[in-house]
């Protein structure tokens, strides 16, 4: 895949990243099957411009996860609060993306004629970063009621429905799947966070 842009931005550096086995591997074979990074040591490669057609490497330092710690702590008490705080971290996640691509701000729900834009990004490269972020949650040892697997999509064009793919995390307990999914909503909103069942009814 040609890379239109790379920039580096030192905006967060960190102790090295031991993903969870399992996630890892399904998670990490959903990057490698696209083509794309996902995050390895103290950087998240984050995509944009749709497709991961330009790319930004993401330095992750302490103040950083020190913030996010603060946000995702106040999650422990249940799966339901833990996931509140995922949508906390993820708002404040997309808001920084912006600042760090620069151009106009990112559409809700990305329509194709933004395609190639700077900072524009579909609903993939939003899967593809969201999903690096929850890897270095977990990575960090944030999650305490969910692991993070592969994305999963929605849609077949035979259907009536264009396709979609979402970030995915899993309730521990229950075995239960959740899209998060920051691609309807602008940066810096909270993203939807929802039982996958639910996610791959919607439209």
């Amino acid at each position: 895949m040609k890379l239109a842009l790379i920039f580096v931005a030192p905006l967060m550096s960190v102790m090295s990243m031991a993903l969870p086995a399992e996630a890892a591997q399904s998670a990490q074979s959903w990057f490698q099957d696209q083509g794309y990074v996902p995050p390895d040591g103290n950087q998240i490669i984050a995509c944009h411009g749709y497709g991961c057609s330009r790319r930004a490497a993401l330095a992750i330092d302490a103040a950083w996860l020190t913030r996010m710690r603060a946000i995702m702590n106040g999650g422990r008490g249940s799966p339901d609060a833990e996931r509140r705080a995922i949508g906390e971290v993820v708002k404040s996640y997309t808001a920084s993306l912006a600042r760090l691509f620069g151009g106009t701000p990112d559409a809700p729900r990305s329509p194709p004629q933004l395609s190639g834009q700077n900072g524009q990004m579909d609903c993939v490269d939003e899967t593809a970063n969201t999903t690096s972020l929850l890897l270095v949650l977990e990575a960090q040892g944030l999650l305490t009621h969910h692991h993070v697997e592969r994305p999963q999509s929605r849609g077949l064009f035979i259907d009536g429905r264009y396709p979609h793919v979402t970030a995915i995390v899993v309730e521990k307990r229950t075995g239960r799947e959740w899209a998060v999914d920051p691609w309807p909503k602008a940066p810096g909103q909270q993203p939807d966070i929802l039982p996958l069942t639910q996610w791959r009814q919607d439209s």
